[in-house]
């Protein structure tokens, strides 16, 4: 289907263009991805009937327990993913982050043309949560990225998605619990 018939959203929140450089690479860095859902056919009401397909993206959420480091870096892009609790075994935040340098390498270029072309993108996930009580629990989730493209005064792009997402969990009882999102 058409791109306005699937729906792509991250932790609740709709992201509206999920590539970076044309398509060559996902927004979603895949160090901060907990579990993605992709419905073909027989989508649920509560995604607004898209006509295509769904996938419907959760975050990690982080390490309640201890801080735990990871990235690498690669011959076109980076990435770093830092976890830690906020309060042990009551809440923790993860922020992700990459950055393509192809640009970086373009500047030592002794060919002027080149020098001043654009090409890299970033982003950054965060995601925080924290238990308030025996039956309430908050989480704050979000999503910054952006894409720089330029060749010359010929062609270019400065594009980006930005999306946030606070929720509240509050359990009534055994059988009744509220999901509220502002997103």
């Amino acid at each position: 289907g058409s791109a306005d018939q699937n729906l792509i959203i991250l932790d609740e929140a709709p992201v509206y263009n999920a590539s970076h450089l044309l398509g060559f690479f996902s927004v979603f860095n895949s160090d901060a991805i907990k579990n993605v859902t992709l419905y073909k056919g027989g989508i649920p009401a509560r995604y607004g009937g898209r006509g295509s397909s769904v996938m419907d993206i959760k975050m990690i959420e982080g390490n309640n327990k201890k801080m735990k480091i990871k990235g690498g870096v690669g011959l076109i892009s980076s990435r770093l993913t830092i976890e830690s609790p906020i309060v042990k075994n009551k809440g923790s935040f993860v922020i992700s982050g990459r950055r393509t340098y192809a640009d970086l390498f373009l500047k030592l270029s002794k060919n002027k043309e080149l020098k001043n072309n654009k090409l890299y993108f970033y982003d950054l996930t965060v995601k925080a949560n924290y238990t308030l009580g025996s039956k309430d629990r908050i989480f704050f989730s979000g999503y910054f990225g952006r894409d720089d493209l330029k060749f010359g005064n010929e062609f270019g792009f400065d594009w980006g998605n930005k999306t946030a997402t606070v929720r509240w969990n509050h359990i009534f009882g055994d059988k009744l619990f509220s999901n509220t999102s502002l997103i």
